[in-house]
């Protein structure tokens, strides 16, 4: 059985990189396979034809959407097998505070009174 693979978009690949939102998403594709421990961190290992069959685009699309990857230095075709050439590390997480919040309604200032309006 094939294993289950999905892949992110982060704010990064639409901000800085300066590429249409179908660039993005094949990079983000190739970029997830490059950089999953599950799948031995090789990239795409086929051919572009399906590729765009996978990510329902056509093959002259893919074709064209490698090229200018390529071109701008984003990923890199070598035997068989296209990866990315950018290899960010996601910022650590951070321990989770426990969010304080108080309803206005049952943590309201004390005025004297007893009347809740």
């Amino acid at each position: 059985m094939a294993k289950s693979f999905y892949f992110s978009i982060q704010s990064w690949m639409l901000e800085e990189m300066d590429l249409s939102l179908t660039d993005v998403a094949v990079f983000a594709y190739i970029n997830g396979l490059t950089n999953s421990e599950e799948l031995g961190k090789q990239g795409w290992h086929g051919s572009k034809r399906r590729m765009a069959k996978v990510l329902h685009v056509s093959p002259s699309t893919m074709n064209d959407i490698i090229n200018r990857l390529e071109e701008r230095g984003f990923v890199r075709v070598h035997n068989g097998f296209i990866t990315s050439n950018i290899h960010r590390e996601l910022p650590p997480k951070k321990e989770e505070e426990t969010p304080v919040v108080q309803n206005p309604d049952t943590f309201s200032e004390k005025d004297g009174t007893d009347i809740p309006f």
